[in-house]
């Protein structure tokens, strides 16, 4: 814990380093209000203040939701011209391609801010929600330390300042769940082995995904350059081709032509043409002697180019000395701009001698905006360059990417680079958003099936668990009910003699009442004490257990119950009996013990007297049946013992 909140205290330090030093506002100034907002709700939750964790956690979490989602709605939904319109009313310069966040790090803090909103819980998907962090950090970090990819159209890092923090949130929050992970670490690992293979998966499809993408956008624009440089191609070919035709009509004219029918002729071509500076035409001696259109040009006409141009020499000679086409490079027009000249020979057609050149001065600047004004996207630079000197620009100077097209293409003697580098609004607004999409189904199906997988181990250990105790209930219920039967048998049974006890005895007088005539007999065995006393209690006890099985089973042959009364007292009940029945089952039971093998301390045999009582009516009152009995018993032992004395009948 100790470690938990020092990492938190040092998180704060590091973010403050990201406003070091200041510039214009940027993804920082976004992901600084979160980052510090979810360590105030952090630190909060680590004080126990809960409530106002929430109070202040979960808006910033519904913000960081709102930034998320402009990654995801479609531009025809929601343009990138209505995100930056929202952003122009901020103070500053905010333009919305530096100023949003990669989306991976906005996961990441909302990831924060919901494991702290759910307390760190096993149950709510911590785990996993700290495991997907990590996931997006570590790709996070790889990318802010390295180079962005090329052809990158978004923002793929973070200041490292931001990225330290986030990484100590997470290493504080880890802390705080490590013991509940150390102790239910086998229930988990399944579980967030396969949410973290289904989030490795998505940020691997997104990442291949967005690179194709990035791929894509760089096709558009190489495809764009490539119509530009086709285009001048196409326009130079077609021009050279045209001044060829008109170069041929002079080769027709047995004169040098006047100024008047120059600017007939030329007036057409020029027409077609409107990047054309002017057509001029230079006689032997290298002076411009025509020219028109003659507005804006007149500091060129009587202009020897061999004396103002010595760089043109080479052009000059090869139409005026060897009668072949010459062509500059890009060079500065002595009366302003930039462009290519080149010479055509004017030759007689009778004797063909050369009489002069005509001159087609291109503009660059011209050429090239009449091209791009052909094609419909504004929003790249387009720029030709020779060397380290820049000839033309258009479109944007500022918020463009970082990469750029380019294309070797031939003006005149030069070999440019033509260069098209789109703007960071054209990339914004044409991104493709299924990348994005991916990543966040993505970790949300990850997240869902973790807590799938999980729900569903924990209800079967809790199942099991719960069958474990059924069964152990069921045993402890068959237990019990054993010992309960076990008592209730020990309520109505003598222990010693498994004989059912007087209160059972009792009972199933009760029961077996109707039945008349009721026979009871009480047997008590002769001179007992002096068994106890002479062979000792415990052989007393299996006389009385010899004797018990003796006499039980032709007592119960007759449908009756031979009980324990107390002492060496045995009763027997047997209903349906009349005195006869009775006599002889008594006499039996005194021949079963005489035969039992049972002896006195004297050697003689273990006997038994009887007192035997029968009646037939219900009105007599259970006690005076036994006290008859008990009588006849008291008169078998007076007359002798080891008989059987009847009862009057009652």
């Amino acid at each position: 814990m100790v470690v938990s909140r020092l990492s938190l205290y040092l998180a704060l330090p590091i973010l403050l380093l990201a406003i070091w030093p200041g510039d214009e506002p940027g993804q920082r100034w976004i992901l600084m209000p979160l980052v510090g907002a979810l360590w105030l709700g952090q630190l909060a939750a680590s004080q126990d203040w809960h409530r106002a964790s929430r109070w202040l956690l979960i808006p910033i979490g519904l913000l960081t939701l709102a930034i998320i989602s402009s990654f995801l709605i479609a531009e025809n939904w929601l343009s990138v011209d209505v995100w930056q319109r929202w952003l122009d009313h901020l103070p500053g310069h905010w333009e919305f391609f530096h100023s949003r966040p990669p989306i991976l790090s906005l996961s990441i803090v909302f990831g924060l801010i919901l494991n702290v909103l759910l307390l760190s819980r096993l149950g709510l998907g911590s785990p996993i929600l700290l495991l997907l962090v990590a996931m997006g950090g570590s790709w996070l970090s790889y990318r802010s330390l390295t180079p962005p990819p090329e052809y990158a159209s978004g923002m793929v890092s973070i200041p490292l300042p931001i990225l330290a923090s986030l990484w100590l949130l997470w290493f504080a929050q880890g802390l705080v769940l490590y013991p509940t992970l150390r102790c239910y670490w086998r229930r988990i690992v399944t579980p967030l082995m396969i949410g973290g293979s289904i989030a490795l998966l998505a940020m691997i499809s997104w990442q291949e995904q967005r690179q194709t993408d990035n791929q894509r956008l760089y096709n558009l624009a190489a495809d764009e350059g490539n119509d530009i440089a086709t285009r001048l191609a196409s326009e130079t070919s077609a021009h050279l081709e045209a001044m060829r035709r008109f170069t041929s009509f002079w080769n027709m004219m047995d004169h040098v032509p006047t100024r008047s029918e120059w600017e007939q002729q030329a007036k057409r071509y020029h027409d077609d043409f409107s990047y054309f500076r002017n057509i001029g035409f230079v006689d032997l001696d290298g002076t411009v002697i025509r020219v028109y259109p003659l507005r804006g040009n007149q500091s060129v006409l009587g202009v020897n180019l061999y004396a103002s141009d010595p760089s043109a020499r080479e052009a000059l000679d090869r139409p005026l000395i060897y009668g072949i086409e010459g062509q500059t490079g890009i060079i500065d027009f002595l009366q302003g701009g930039r462009g290519v000249v080149s010479y055509l020979p004017v030759r007689d057609a009778v004797d063909g001698t050369l009489r002069g050149a005509v001159a087609m001065v291109v503009s660059v600047d011209n050429l090239l905006n009449s091209l791009l004004a052909q094609t419909d996207n504004q929003d790249r630079a387009v720029t030709l360059r020779g060397g380290d000197r820049l000839y033309f620009h258009y479109g944007p100077l500022g918020d463009l990417a970082d990469w750029s097209y380019r294309q070797t293409v031939a003006l005149g003697t030069d070999r440019l680079t033509l260069s098209v580098k789109p703007s960071l609004h054209w990339l914004e607004a044409n991104r493709d958003r299924l990348p994005d999409i991916t990543l966040v189904f993505g970790i949300v199906l990850a997240y869902l099936l973790h807590m799938v997988l999980y729900i569903y181990r924990r209800l079967t250990h809790q199942h099991r668990l719960a069958n474990r105790t059924n069964v152990s209930l069921r045993e402890e219920i068959r237990e019990r009910e054993r010992l309960q039967q076990e008592i209730e048998w020990i309520a109505r049974h003598d222990e010693l003699t498994h004989l059912p006890n007087r209160r059972e005895l009792l009972r199933w007088m009760d029961i077996q009442s109707e039945p008349l005539p009721l026979a009871l007999m009480i047997c008590d065995l002769d001179h007992f004490k002096n068994v106890n006393d002479h062979f000792g209690h415990l052989e007393g006890d299996r006389y009385l257990k010899t004797i018990a099985q003796c006499c039980r089973l032709p007592v119960e042959r007759a449908g009756g119950m031979f009980a324990r009364y107390g002492g060496e007292e045995f009763v027997a009940c047997l209903p349906r009996c009349d005195r006869h029945r009775a006599e002889e089952i008594a006499e039996a039971l005194c021949r079963a013990v005489a035969d039992s093998g049972l002896v006195q301390p004297d050697g003689e045999p273990v006997t038994l007297s009887i007192g035997v009582n029968v009646t037939e009516t219900l009105s007599i009152h259970r006690d005076r049946i036994f006290q008859a009995a008990d009588d006849s018993l008291y008169r078998a032992k007076q007359n002798g013992r080891n008989r059987v004395v009847l009862a009057d009948a009652l």
